[in-house]
């Protein structure tokens, strides 16, 4: 995944108010987190994280995507991972515009 999401971070060429280390971090930081989802008492879903991207709107999209994921029946951890996977470039490139616009 790490190959990726660094090939991604190449191709969305920064501008000069946005360093490629940034991008880079942000894929290592990517590469590295874990996503679950479990139910309260109330039947609504709450999310977690191993750690935080450093970034409130990649986190919030990591969960968004969990939920998704699990709306769509993945339920088995690899089915999760897998499909929480499928989202992260998306959510670096996301993040590259928005750096490169000013907006965090």
């Amino acid at each position: 995944m790490i190959a990726s999401l660094m090939m991604i971070a190449q191709a969305a060429a920064p501008s000069a108010a946005m360093p490629d280390d940034e991008i880079t971090v942000m894929a290592h930081r990517l590469d590295s987190i874990s996503v679950w989802l479990a139910r309260g008492a109330d039947g609504k879903l709450a999310c977690g994280m191993n750690r935080s991207s450093g970034d409130a709107k990649v986190d919030a999209g990591l969960c968004k995507t969990a939920a998704r994921c699990t709306r769509q029946g993945a339920a088995a951890p690899d089915a999760m991972k897998n499909c929480i996977d499928t989202i992260k470039p998306s959510l670096l490139r996301d993040f590259a515009a928005n750096r490169r616009a000013g907006r965090s």
